[in-house]
């Protein structure tokens, strides 16, 4: 296992994570805009605006299925005693409606806010999450080779030495 991936991001990169956060979400803010603007040819302010409702709204989504559905889901497996599904499988069916749910609210905003065509805000709600999965994957891996250096160069073992003491 590479030396990097032993140590505890928490204690050692407790800040770097949160600076990880932060350009992760501004990088996928500016890739819901610019998938936005070329695959709909929306403009820049109505995708601004769809970049910042649409999470916002999935944001709800996600609670929702969360607080609600899943204890109606967990009550209605108890009760009905089912062999199709079992407590322990809620989660993928959460994911499953999630996703759904995600890629609907994605298209409907995308057509309420800039007037895209139905077939572009369907081709925008899929493709902008791939792009947004290389964007993560790619400050995932330029992060873990910052976090490399910073241990090899033994400032990660210090700062995780004086804490652990």
């Amino acid at each position: 296992m590479k030396e990097y991936l032993k140590y505890d991001d928490v204690k050692i990169f407790k800040y770097e994570n949160l600076y990880l956060s932060i350009i992760y979400t501004i990088g996928h803010i500016l890739v819901a805009m610019a998938c936005n603007r070329i695959i709909t040819g929306a403009s820049l302010d109505m995708a601004v605006a769809d970049a910042f409702i649409e999470p916002i709204i999935n944001g709800f989504w996600f609670y929702f299925l969360l607080v609600y559905l899943k204890k109606a889901f967990v009550n209605k497996i108890e009760q009905s005693k089912s062999t199709i599904i079992n407590v322990s499988q809620v989660g993928i069916l959460l994911a499953f409606l999630y996703t759904v749910g995600h890629i609907l609210i994605a298209m409907t905003c995308n057509r309420l806010l800039t007037g895209a065509p139905l077939n572009l805000a369907v081709i925008d709600a899929f493709v902008e999450p791939i792009v947004n999965g290389f964007w993560f994957y790619l400050l995932f891996e330029v992060f873990n080779k910052y976090k490399e250096k910073k241990i090899l160069s033994g400032v990660g073992l210090i700062n995780s030495t004086s804490e652990a003491s």
